[in-house]
C-alpha cells in the first residue's frame, strides 16, 4: 500500500530501452517511479500452459515499468517521495498489526516472530511486521534510492526464485466492474489477490495452487502477506481506468475484449493504475507529485500523518490508529476468500478516486504500447486532497487490523 511500489507503481515519464523488450536502462525525460519496470519479458511457451504464458506476456507489458526507471527518478530534479502505500504506509500497516497481535493474540504474534527471526552470525535477530513489510519492494532492482539500502541477501534470493515478483503488487480491475473476478481484464494468476491466497495456503500447510516461477519460503510468505495486504487497501492498486483508442472515452476492456489481453493496448488504453494520469496545476503552483498513483501512495499518507499530529513519527501514528479500530474492518467467511473480498470492497473507493476528478487526454506521449500511446492529466483541488487524506487514514487502519486478523486465522484457526 504504501511504499515505493505498493502504494506505488508510478511513472512520470521516462523512455526506457533494452534488448528483447527488457528495459534495463532509462533515458530521463522527467522521472519514473512506481510499477515495476523491467518492461516485458518474453517467455518460452509451454505446451500445457499456453494461456498462462499469454497472460504473463500481457501482464508484463502492463506491469513491469517501475524498477528499471527508478534511476531516472533519482537523477531527475523531481524530489522523490519516501516510497508504495509508500514505505511509511507499509511500515504503518505492519506496526498496527504488530500492536494488535501483541495485545490481543500473543500466540499468533509469537509464531509470526519465530518465522521472521533471522540468525545472523550465531545471534538471533528479532524482526517485526513493520520492518519486513517493505522487503518485497526493497527486493526490486533499482530500488536503492527509495529503500535507502541495497537489497539484502534474502531479498536477492527471493527475487531470483520469483523472477516475476514485481507483478505481485497490484491488479488493474476496470472501474466499471463491481468486484474482483479472476481471469477477467486487469487480473492475472500472480496479482496481489492471488499471491495473498498463495501465501496463506502455504502458511496453513496446504498445497498452494501451482504457479510457474513462484517459490516462497515460509518467512517470505509472511513478509509478502504483510506487504500485499497493505497494497490492496490502496484503491489505485486494485482499480484502474481504461480508455478507448482515442484515449478520451472510458471503456471496460471486458466488453468486446477477449483473453488473454482483452484488447488492452490495441482497442483500449490503460492508465496503469493512475501512473499515467499526470498531475498539473496552474502556474506558479506545482503539483505535489507527478502522477495520481504516486499521490495516493505517498502524499495522501503524509497528509494523513500531518493532520493527526504525527508527521514525524510513523510509530506514533500507528499507535493512534491501533487504539481505534475502524468500523467494518472485520471480514467474514474463510480466510482464503478475504483478499478477494477486500479487493472487491475497495472498488467503489477506486471509482470515487477517479470520479471526483476531471481527467483529460494529456499532451505527453506515452512510450508504452499497451497504454495506447496516451497519457492523461488532471488537477487536484483542496477538497479532493482533504478527502484523500481521510480515506488514506482509514485504509491504513483497515489494512493493519485485517493483517493481524489474517495471521490469527492462519496460526490460530
Amino acid at each position: 500500500m504504501i511504499s515505493s511500489n505498493a502504494w506505488c507503481r508510478n511513472c512520470s515519464g521516462a523512455v526506457c530501452s533494452g534488448g528483447n523488450m527488457r528495459a534495463r536502462h532509462c533515458a530521463k525525460i522527467s522521472a519514473c517511479r512506481g510499477r515495476s519496470t523491467d518492461f516485458s519479458e518474453r517467455y518460452a511457451p509451454r505446451p500445457d500452459t499456453r494461456r498462462a504464458d499469454d497472460q504473463r506476456r500481457s501482464a508484463d507489458m502492463r506491469g513491469r515499468i517501475r524498477v528499471a526507471c527508478l534511476a531516472a527518478w533519482a537523477a531527475s530534479a523531481v524530489p522523490a517521495p519516501a516510497a508504495a502505500w509508500d514505505f511509511p504506509g507499509h511500515r504503518i500497516v505492519g506496526a498496527i498489526a504488530d500492536l494488535v497481535l501483541q495485545q490481543y493474540h500473543p500466540a499468533t504474534q509469537q509464531r509470526v516472530s519465530e518465522l521472521l527471526q533471522k540468525n545472523d552470525g550465531g545471534s538471533v535477530q528479532k524482526r517485526s511486521l513493520s520492518e519486513v513489510a517493505v522487503f518485497p519492494d526493497c527486493a526490486k532492482k533499482g530500488n536503492v534510492p527509495f529503500c535507502g539500502r541495497p537489497p539484502s541477501d534474502e531479498e536477492k534470493a527471493y527475487a531470483e526464485r520469483n523472477p516475476h515478483h514485481d507483478q505481485f503488487h497490484f491488479a488493474d480491475v476496470p472501474l466499471q466492474q463491481p468486484s474482483y473476478v479472476p481471469n477477467t481484464a486487469g487480473t492475472q494468476g500472480i496479482d496481489a489477490v492471488q499471491m495473498i491466497g498463495y501465501a496463506v495456503a502455504q502458511l496453513r500447510g496446504k498445497t498452494p495452487p501451482a504457479k510457474p516461477d513462484v517459490n516462497l519460503t515460509d518467512t517470505e510468505a509472511v513478509w509478502l502477506i504483510a506487504h500485499l495486504v497493505g497494497d490492496i487497501h490502496q484503491p489505485l492498486h486494485v482499480g484502474a481506468k481504461y480508455f478507448d483508442k482515442t484515449c478520451q472515452t472510458s471503456v471496460d476492456p471486458n466488453i468486446g475484449g477477449t483473453p488473454p489481453t482483452f484488447g488492452i493496448g490495441d482497442t483500449s488504453a490503460m492508465t496503469m493504475g493512475g501512473n499515467l494520469i499526470f498531475l498539473v496545476a496552474p502556474p506558479p503552483a506545482v503539483p505535489p507529485v507527478p502522477n495520481l498513483h504516486l499521490y495516493w501512495d505517498s502524499t495522501a499518507v503524509v497528509r494523513a500523518m500531518q493532520a493527526a499530529g504525527s508527521a514525524h513519527s510513523e510509530q506514533d501514528f500507528a499507535k493512534l490508529l491501533a487504539a481505534a479500530p475502524p468500523g467494518g474492518w472485520e471480514t467474514t467467511g474463510s480466510a482464503d476468500t478475504w483478499a478477494a473480498q477486500w479487493a472487491s470492497e475497495i472498488m467503489p473507493l477506486a471509482v470515487e478516486a477517479h470520479q471526483r476528478l476531471t481527467i483529460r487526454k494529456g499532451s505527453k506521449p506515452s512510450p508504452f504500447s499497451f497504454t495506447g500511446g496516451c497519457t492523461w492529466e488532471t488537477t487536484l483541488d483542496p477538497s479532493y486532497q482533504d478527502w484523500a487524506k481521510a480515506q488514506a487514514r482509514r485504509q491504513l487502519a483497515m489494512a493493519g487490523f485485517r493483517l493481524a486478523a489474517l495471521f490469527k486465522a492462519i496460526f490460530e484457526p
